[in-house]
């Protein structure tokens, strides 16, 4: 089932963002809170949340920035082990803790007088995409779900990435082995990169991949020394990489200090003006149990209205089987981009998705207020 409407904006609304916390498990989780001044009573509130290995900067405030224009408060977060939030070790990725993320920013949201609790959506990118739908079948006081470019299946996906690059996803899986291995002695993680080319053993490969998502990044990042170094060895990937990131000088320059932790050659970033810390890379041990995360299953299992924004062309989370877990669902909506994985964020295919989920949230948002008048 596919949506359509109108593409007229309401009236912009200046939005204020302010930076806020709230407590998951033993952690903190760094979050943006877009608050839209000058309105009263309590507004609806879109929960956002990125993909694999992502932090915020990466395009969601472009996204969270319409949304609170429209006058909604919005929360965006970045998960524990990654970005400005708290959790050790750093660029650790566990399924179950980033869902109860989504969980604990859930909780921290329905403390904040501003917000409507019936009008609650959840927004998620990528993997992100998934965990939403996953949490959404677990919260039943969700009023709406937006999930773009969804991770729904994980053997899907591995098949893909098995035709991408066989061996690179062998190498990948060795290391999540020794990367597991090693965890149960203490050991610091295996790093490999989130997204690469098709012989770098990424979670992500591609021949687009480092294009597309270094292209999320604001101008002006800064590669460390040591990945600069490996990148100016390399000049068809160094010619792969977005524009927005800029090489630390061999002699000379200074190196950006980061929280994330040690160095890798896999790419340790530093924000403009040093306002964030990003890496492409994660703890290797992830790759053994991604293809037993398969969140789009979850769809069949609660009945919230929920938009699916799919990238015809994605190779990291196959439109094929997105769709297919979602035929013959009444709740589920289903809008198609002829895009790869990361267009959507970016340019005419972002212009046009936005327009579509502004359409499809407010339509849900009036429709709850209606209902529980």
């Amino acid at each position: 089932m596919e949506i359509s409407g109108p593409a007229d904006r309401r009236e912009a609304v200046a939005a204020r963002r302010r930076e806020v916390s709230f407590p998951s498990g033993q952690d903190e989780c760094a979050a943006w809170l877009y608050t839209a001044p000058g309105l009263t009573g309590p507004r609806p509130m879109v929960i956002m949340g990125h993909g694999l290995g992502a932090v915020r900067e990466m395009r969601l405030d472009a996204y969270a920035q319409r949304f609170a224009e429209a006058g909604w408060s919005v929360l965006v977060f970045d998960y524990r082990h990654l970005g400005a939030s708290g959790g050790a070790p750093r660029q650790l990725l566990d399924i179950g803790r980033q869902r109860a993320d989504w969980h604990a920013a859930l909780a921290f949201a329905r403390t904040l007088p501003e917000v409507d609790l019936d009008r609650i959506a959840l927004w998620g990118s990528s993997f992100g995409g998934g965990h939403v739908l996953q949490v959404a079948s677990e919260d039943t006081g969700i009023a709406a779900v937006v999930a773009q470019c969804p991770f729904t299946d994980g053997p899907a996906s591995l098949r893909s990435r098995l035709r991408v690059g066989p061996l690179s996803a062998v190498a990948l899986t060795v290391a999540g082995i020794l990367d597991t291995f090693g965890s149960w002695f203490g050991a610091k993680p295996i790093l490999l990169p989130m997204a690469g080319t098709s012989w770098m053993p990424a979670f992500v490969a591609s021949p687009d991949a480092l294009a597309g998502a270094s292209a999320l990044l604001p101008a002006g990042t800064r590669l460390s020394r040591r990945s600069s170094t490996v990148l100016k060895r390399l000049p068809s990937v160094r010619a792969q990489v977005s524009n927005n990131i800029e090489l630390t000088q061999i002699d000379g320059g200074q190196e950006p200090a980061t929280g994330v932790g040690r160095d890798t050659v896999w790419g340790v970033l530093r924000g403009p003006d040093g306002e964030f810390d990003a890496a492409n890379a994660l703890a290797a041990r992830l790759v053994l149990h991604l293809p037993l995360y398969r969140p789009g299953r979850a769809l069949a299992r609660f009945s919230t209205p929920t938009l699916l924004c799919v990238c015809d062309n994605d190779a990291a989370a196959p439109a094929k089987t997105t769709k297919r877990r979602a035929q013959g669902l009444a709740h589920v909506h289903v809008q198609n981009y002829p895009c790869d994985h990361f267009d959507i964020y970016v340019g005419e295919h972002f212009e046009r998705a936005v327009r579509d989920q502004l359409y499809f949230l407010s339509t849900q948002f009036d429709y709850t207020a209606a209902t529980t008048q």
